[in-house]
């Protein structure tokens, strides 16, 4: 009996600290996401401020060559201002509309915290901010091929384009 209640104990302090770490880096937030997303990236570089800034990029990403399938994808990012300087604090991606066992999105980021001249949006300007460079690859088995795209967001509110005329798409058979 000692022996059961002592696992079950243990069992009980092992699911309170699971549930207590779901704010470290990468942990999806409790959020709810409308049926029509699902949540492909999640992480969280700063502690968002009282009032942080927030962007969103929405764009179809195409998937093969000759058989193609299009991937709706929606970029989230937050920026604060860390000694004075624009920076990305989070960053979300999402697949929009119905959830497809057929195709995966990928993602991976790499902060730069520096301060370095970066591109405003909507202008040839430039100013200093820390960027997030993503790398986003999208496969699709229906046409067994992929969309690989790097691109860099940041605290400006600066994004690349990811347009299949202006990045080009890799595709493979596998």
């Amino acid at each position: 009996m000692k022996k059961s209640l002592l696992g079950l104990a243990a069992l009980a302090m092992l699911a309170a600290c699971r549930e207590s770490n779901t704010s470290m880096k990468s942990a999806p937030s409790a959020e709810p996401i409308a049926s029509t997303k699902t949540l492909c990236y999640d992480t969280t570089y700063a502690t968002p401020a009282q009032q942080p800034r927030a962007y969103s990029y929405t764009t179809d990403i195409v998937v093969g060559t000759g058989k193609t399938v299009t991937v709706p994808v929606q970029i989230d990012w937050t920026t604060v201002t860390e000694n004075g300087c624009p920076q990305v604090a989070s960053v979300r991606v999402y697949q929009l509309g119905v959830a497809d066992l057929r195709t995966n999105v990928v993602v991976k980021t790499l902060r730069d915290a520096a301060c370095k001249p970066g591109p405003l949006p909507n202008s040839d300007q430039r100013a200093t901010t820390g960027a997030v460079y993503v790398s986003l690859t999208c496969q699709a088995k229906a046409v067994r091929a992929f969309s690989s795209f790097r691109f860099t967001l940041n605290g400006l509110g600066y994004h690349d384009s990811l347009e299949p005329t202006l990045t080009p798409a890799t595709s493979a058979a596998r």
